[in-house]
C-alpha cells in the first residue's frame, strides 16, 4: 500500500478503494478513506497533519475505516448522503421496509459515521489553504455521489468516485439499479458522465481501477455511449408489438372471469375450477385471502384443494400457509420450493417483496421439467427464469384453450415495457433467464399467458422472438459496462455479497 506519486503533491494509495492524498507543505487532505491503513505512510511524505477527508459517496469500501472513533480531522460528505452516513438515519432506513425490489443502497456502512459535516453541496466550493475544490454532481452508484475537481499545478484533476472505471466501464454496475423496472439510475449516471466529459479534465482519478491520463474525455464519451445502450435495453422487450389483452368479465369484488373454468382474483391470483367441484389456486397472496373466499362463495365451492406458485416472491406465495390450514395441498416446483423453505431464517425489511415472513414447505414437488396431473388437467412443467432465477411456468388446457401460467416474467407491451423487471438483487438473468423462458414460450405455443399483476394476454410468435433478441441485446449492453467482461463476477456476485453484509448489519440484531 505504499504511495504512488501521480503529480508532485498528489499521491495514490490502493486501499479498499483508491485513496488520493493532496499535500500542501506538512498538511494534507484525502479523497475517500478506505480502511485508513494508508495513514501510517503519511510521515514518509513529510505530512504531519491530515486536515480533511472528503467522501465521494457513502459506500462502505470508501469509508469503513472511519467507524468507531473520533478523528482529529474533519470529514465531509454530500448532504444527500446523510441517510446512509448519519448513524441515527441509517438505523432508521435499515429497520423500515423499502417497498421496492431494489434496495435504497447495496453497500451502506454497517453503523454509520458520527460527526460528519454534510457540507459538500453539488456545484459548490470548498477552500483549503491555497486550494479551491469544486463539487460536481455525478450520481449513479449513489443518488448523491459527487466528483471533486481540483487544479493541481497546471493539471485539472477529477476525483470521480465510482462514476467511471477504466475504458467505458462501471465498477459493479448493479449499483445503477435504483429500480427493477426503470433505468432511472442509468440515466442519472449518463447525465453525470456527459457533464464530466465537458470539463476538460487532464486526469481522472476513480475509486476503483486505473488512473485515466490519456484522453479522459474520450473515455467518458465511450462510457456515456455504453450507458445509453443500457438505457435502450431497459426499454421495450418487444418494440412495435401491440397489446393482445384477453377479455375479462367481472366476477364479484376483486375478481374477473377469463374462461368458464378460469378466474383471476386480487393482484396475482388465479383460480382454476375442476369438474370434480374442487379448485386449484395459483399465486395467492395472504392479504387477498378475503377476495378468494368471496369468489369461492360466489361459485359455491367450499375450498381450494391444491395451491401452487410460479415463484417465491411474497406477493405470489405468502398465502400458501393459509390455504394449507383450510385443507389445500401445496405443490411446488423444486426451484421455488428451495427458496420458500429457507425464508424467515434471516429477516430484513429490504426483502419484504422478495420473501415471505416464514418458511413454507411443499407437500409435493413437481418434476424440475415434465408433467403433472391434477384431476382432469394435465400440466406441462418447466423452469422459467427471468425476473428471478427461482421461477417456473406451467401450462394446461382450460376450456379448449392452452393457458400458460407465467408469473412475473412477461407482461403486455404497454405494461412495464413488456417484462417484470430485472436486477442483480433479484438474481435476474437475461439470455439464460428471459431469453431461455421466451424460447420455451415459443416451443409451447400457448394461446393465453396468465401472468401476474392483473393482466393476461394472447400469445404472438413475433412478440416472443423479439424478446429473445432483446435478452441478447440487454446482456451485451451490461457486458460492455463490466470491468472484467463477466456478469457473474462483476454484476451478480457483488450483489450476493451485499445481501450477506446487509443481513448481518448490527442495526438488525
Amino acid at each position: 500500500m505504499k504511495p504512488q506519486r501521480l503529480l508532485p503533491d498528489l499521491f495514490l494509495f490502493k486501499d479498499l478503494c483508491n485513496v488520493f492524498v493532496i499535500r500542501d507543505g506538512s498538511e494534507a487532505i484525502a479523497i475517500d478513506f478506505g480502511s485508513g491503513r494508508w495513514r501510517k505512510y503519511l510521515p514518509q511524505l513529510g505530512i504531519k497533519n491530515l486536515r480533511h477527508v472528503f467522501l465521494t459517496h457513502h459506500h462502505a469500501d470508501q469509508l469503513i475505516g472511519l467507524s468507531g472513533r473520533r478523528w482529529p480531522f474533519a470529514i465531509h460528505a454530500s448532504a444527500g448522503e446523510r441517510t446512509f452516513l448519519d448513524p441515527a438515519m441509517l438505523r432508521t432506513i435499515l429497520s423500515k421496509p423499502s417497498g421496492a425490489v431494489c434496495p435504497p443502497s447495496y453497500a451502506p456502512p454497517a453503523k454509520g459515521i458520527p460527526r460528519i459535516l454534510f457540507d459538500m453541496a453539488p456545484f459548490g466550493d470548498f477552500f483549503w489553504n491555497r486550494h479551491r475544490f469544486r463539487f460536481v454532481s455525478t450520481p449513479g452508484h449513489s443518488r448523491s455521489a459527487l466528483t471533486i475537481l481540483a487544479n493541481l499545478g497546471d493539471q485539472q484533476v477529477a476525483f470521480c468516485g465510482d462514476a467511471v472505471f477504466g475504458n467505458g466501464k462501471i465498477w459493479e454496475p448493479h449499483h445503477l439499479e435504483w429500480h427493477h423496472l426503470y433505468p432511472d439510475g442509468v440515466e442519472a449516471a449518463r447525465n453525470g458522465i456527459l457533464r464530466l466529459a465537458d470539463l476538460g479534465n487532464d486526469l481522472l482519478c476513480p475509486s476503483h481501477g486505473p488512473i485515466l491520463r490519456t484522453r479522459p474525455e474520450k473515455i467518458l464519451r465511450r462510457l456515456a455511449k455504453n450507458l445509453a445502450a443500457l438505457i435502450r435495453a431497459r426499454g421495450s422487450v418487444c418494440p412495435g408489438e401491440p397489446d393482445r389483452l384477453v377479455p375479462e368479465t367481472a366476477a364479484g369484488e376483486g375478481a374477473r372471469q377469463l374462461l368458464p373454468h378460469l378466474y383471476r382474483f386480487g393482484v396475482n391470483g388465479y383460480l382454476l375450477l375442476s369438474k370434480s367441484g374442487e379448485a386449484l389456486a395459483v399465486d395467492t397472496q395472504e392479504k387477498e385471502m378475503p377476495v378468494l373466499r368471496s369468489l369461492l362463495a360466489r361459485l359455491h365451492i367450499p375450498k381450494v384443494s391444491c395451491a401452487v406458485s410460479t415463484h417465491h416472491h411474497l406477493d405470489h406465495a405468502d398465502g400458501l400457509p393459509a390455504l394449507r390450514k383450510q385443507g389445500a395441498r401445496i405443490v411446488l416446483h423444486p426451484w421455488v420450493a428451495q427458496w420458500l423453505r429457507q425464508t424467515g431464517t434471516s429477516r430484513h425489511p429490504w426483502f419484504e417483496v422478495l420473501i415471505p415472513r416464514r418458511p413454507i414447505l411443499a407437500d409435493q414437488l413437481w418434476p424440475t421439467q415434465g408433467t403433472w396431473r391434477w384431476n382432469e388437467y394435465q400440466f406441462q412443467i418447466a423452469p422459467f427464469p427471468g425476473q428471478t432465477w427461482w421461477h417456473c411456468a406451467f401450462q394446461t388446457v382450460v376450456d379448449g384453450r392452452k393457458v400458460l401460467f407465467s408469473g412475473d416474467n412477461f407482461q403486455p407491451p404497454s405494461r412495464w415495457s413488456g417484462q417484470g423487471g430485472f436486477c442483480a438483487w433479484n438474481s435476474s438473468r437475461l439470455v439464460t433467464g428471459y431469453g431461455r423462458s421466451a424460447a420455451l414460450v415459443l416451443r409451447w405455443r400457448p394461446e393465453i399467458l396468465a401472468c401476474g399483476h392483473g393482466t393476461s394476454f394472447y400469445f404472438s410468435n413475433r412478440h416472443f422472438r423479439k424478446v429473445v433478441a432483446w435478452a441478447k441485446k440487454a446482456e451485451r449492453a451490461l457486458l460492455n459496462l463490466s470491468p472484467h467482461g463477466n456478469l457473474e463476477q462483476d454484476y451478480f456476485l457483488p450483489a450476493k455479497r451485499a445481501w450477506k453484509s446487509i443481513l448481518h448489519s448490527p442495526h438488525l440484531k
